[in-house]
């Protein structure tokens, strides 16, 4: 994923001016992906899923309550629509937003996360954009080279969740759910800090692969991927559902974690600014239901 950086900086595009990511952990994070010493670490407790497991697990407990204030007012977390009356920190993460609300005309399309969005047209599926310098290829994302060949030439959506931003996930049209699979994997970080270090990382991180038969965008598929500390991906559809546009998708537990959507050619073009930004090297900040792009 392509990144502005000024320094060890890491910069995204919000409603007109650009803002330096806070990241969370960031010590830690240099300290595993930078470090070699850190690397040897990565290795021996991500790959394995050890950090995670435990991270989790702490997450559950009444007593990881006591992180929730300190963890909205670090990360300035917006909570209206929220609670605000959760048992442990898992709860809080994974909570629940009232409010939300996507274009009316149905040739639209909102965001059906909240994150930093990238946006890539007329895709090669042998070399989609991860990192400077490092591709990787659909085939190996989806774990299918026939349903791969289907979205050359077609578009790519990107949304990454920092740890900080609401982890659910939302239906972005009318549809049914065609088929949906689990790929087990590592859970490495998907923040810029990791994605120019490890190489294939997306192809590497357990994901999940729904195949969903949009009524306006035609067959999306959607790959969620998991990361540090993001063990579980909770979808709330069975395949063979009908779904409606806003209707909840799916949450992830603890963590950061990423969203992928690809279109078959000819099908959906993102606004200007999403392509603009994204060409300059920028993620763009975007909220649930906030306005992608529209019907080609």
């Amino acid at each position: 994923m392509k990144n502005k950086t000024s320094g060890q900086e890491i910069w995204y595009y919000n409603d007109g001016r650009y803002e330096k990511e806070a990241i969370v952990a960031e010590g830690w994070m240099r300290f595993l992906y930078e470090n070699p010493l850190g690397k040897a670490t990565l290795l021996s407790l991500v790959k394995r899923k050890a950090a995670s497991r435990l991270y989790g697990a702490y997450c559950r407990t009444e007593r990881s309550v006591r992180m929730v204030p300190e963890f909205i007012e670090q990360n300035q977390i917006d909570m209206t629509g929220c609670t605000g009356d959760y048992k442990n920190f898992a709860e809080f993460f994974s909570r629940e937003k009232a409010g939300i609300s996507f274009p009316d005309r149905p040739e639209l399309l909102g965001s059906p996360c909240e994150g930093l969005a990238l946006a890539h047209t007329g895709i090669d599926t042998q070399r989609l954009i991860a990192a400077k310098g490092a591709h990787y290829s659909l085939a190996q994302l989806l774990g299918s080279s026939a349903l791969a060949k289907t979205y050359e030439g077609g578009t790519m959506m990107a949304v990454r969740l920092t740890p900080a931003n609401y982890h659910r996930a939302h239906f972005f049209d009318d549809g049914m759910i065609k088929a949906t699979r689990v790929i087990d994997g590592d859970l490495y970080s998907v923040s810029p800090l990791a994605l120019g270090k490890v190489a294939r990382l997306y192809c590497q991180n357990k994901r999940a692969v729904t195949l969903f038969a949009s009524q306006n965008f035609g067959g999306v598929a959607l790959v969620e991927v998991g990361a540090t500390f993001v063990g579980s991906i909770v979808h709330s559809f069975d395949v063979g559902d009908k779904v409606s546009r806003g209707q909840q998708m799916s949450y992830f537990l603890p963590g950061g974690s990423l969203l992928l959507m690809f279109f078959r050619r000819g099908v959906f073009t993102p606004n200007e600014t999403l392509l603009e930004q994204t060409l300059a090297g920028y993620e763009t900040k975007v909220q649930v239901g906030q306005l992608l792009g529209g019907r080609t």
